[in-house]
């Protein structure tokens, strides 16, 4: 397939699968653009560097051993695919239950959300070490093994999530077609936060992962910390004149986000209480526990229950949920707090193994930090071209509002277009 000449008049635009795509406006960029897709480019460089280091040098490498098995990947793979169901949450929310004020985000959140899942797969890639094995995994799959079923339902929904991409941008089978597709989506996405939770709740030799509550919770803050960063991703768009939306958008996003927050923080703390009520409390929980609120583990748990009841504290008053700067800022804590929930989460059933033993806590190398840094970065770049090359400001027809200055990609302004450095 090859790219033609669209049918508009503006300059620099090429039709792509059904798409148009606006090459022009990459060539008017600035220079605080190329600058930062120039970083990206080097932190890509370092994490592939990183990737060919494990390749052929093997898990040395790594700082993962034998108490414990999983490191940053697999909580990097919980953090991924739990922040891409806050776009799936915000357009399902539009086709399913009518929630027009979100409309005008819909194209991002699902671009979002394609291209978290991406690198929360070629995470999981990078693991195998040897990376063409997952051709055994294909051909000969373990039914037993919980990651079969998580797997590849990652791997379907980055597909759905870019196929319905396609779809909100080229229009094609209408709102019918869309509606469709997020009947698709949401059970699928439902599926994939389930099952990946399972990987956890289903090992009963690691007392604090063997619970019930684990889906829930694992739920409440994927929807939460997804939310969160769609809003943050929007603010950045407005500011550099990418997307434009109404103040009322950002005022429904956050009182979503806050209600949100409620249930998280309440599993957290009902979960924590059951840990420790004494009529309920084990001695392989509470021990193991205990690593996290006063051991060497608390660290990366304490962090957890302060950034999110500041975010909550911040959102919960009418008055200040509707301030720009502190929608921002609890978004920002409340996201952070929550990549400290997955590490956490990974590293509970590793603090003490299965005969008793403490575990020295886990932090990864400079390898699966570099490794990790490239995968964030392929993502903000997918991301930072797409908000160059495709339209994802949706018409205004379609959502029948006023949310200010089109789309520099879309308007044909110059002004804008040179003006926008995202």
């Amino acid at each position: 397939m090859t790219m033609t000449e669209a049918t508009t008049s503006q300059p620099g635009i090429k039709r792509f699968i059904g798409m148009d795509w606006n090459i022009g406006a990459l060539k008017s960029a600035d220079r605080r653009y190329w600058s930062f897709v120039a970083l990206l480019g080097i932190l890509i460089t370092l994490g592939v560097m990183a990737w060919i280091l494990v390749m052929t040098k093997g898990g040395t490498v790594m700082a993962q051993r034998d108490g414990f098995t999983w490191g940053i990947w697999f909580a990097n793979y919980m953090f991924y695919v739990g922040l891409a169901a806050g776009g799936l949450v915000v357009y399902a929310s539009v086709h399913l239950f009518g929630a027009e004020q979100f409309r005008p985000l819909a194209r991002l959140a699902v671009l979002m959300a394609g291209c978290l899942t991406m690198i929360a797969v070629l995470g999981d890639l990078t693991d195998l070490v040897r990376v063409w094995r997952i051709y055994w995994f294909a051909l000969t799959p373990n039914l037993s093994a919980i990651f079969v079923y998580t797997g590849s339902a990652a791997g379907i929904y980055m597909v759905i999530c870019f196929v319905d991409l396609w779809i909100l941008i080229t229009g094609k089978g209408g709102e019918k077609l869309a509606y469709r597709m997020t009947l698709i989506a949401l059970p699928l996405a439902i599926y994939l936060h389930t099952t990946t939770a399972f990987v956890l709740a289903l090992n009963k030799s690691r007392e604090l992962w063997s619970t019930a509550v684990m889906v829930p919770i694992f739920l409440t803050s994927a929807v939460a910390s997804g939310v969160a960063l769609l809003l943050i991703v929007a603010y950045i768009m407005q500011r550099f004149h990418v997307l434009e939306f109404k103040p009322s958008m950002f005022r429904s996003l956050s009182t979503l986000l806050a209600t949100v927050m409620i249930f998280d923080l309440f599993l957290l703390v009902a979960e924590i209480a059951f840990v420790y009520w004494p009529s309920s409390a084990k001695i392989g929980h509470t021990l193991r526990f205990s690593e996290f609120l006063t051991g060497p583990y608390a660290g990366i748990f304490l962090p957890v229950l302060i950034l999110g009841g500041t975010a909550f504290a911040l959102l919960s008053r009418r008055k200040t949920r509707h301030i720009p700067a502190v929608q921002v800022t609890a978004s920002a804590l409340y996201v952070v707090a929550i990549f400290f929930k997955r590490y956490t989460l990974m590293s509970m059933g590793f603090a003490i193994g299965t005969l008793g033993q403490p575990q020295a806590p886990y932090f990864p190398s400079l390898v699966e930090g570099l490794l990790a840094l490239g995968l964030l970065a392929l993502a903000v770049l997918f991301v930072t071209l797409a908000a160059k090359v495709l339209p994802l400001r949706v018409p205004e027809h379609e959502h029948g509002e006023e949310v200010g200055a089109p789309h520099a990609v879309a308007s044909g302004d110059p002004a804008l277009e040179s003006g926008a450095a995202l």
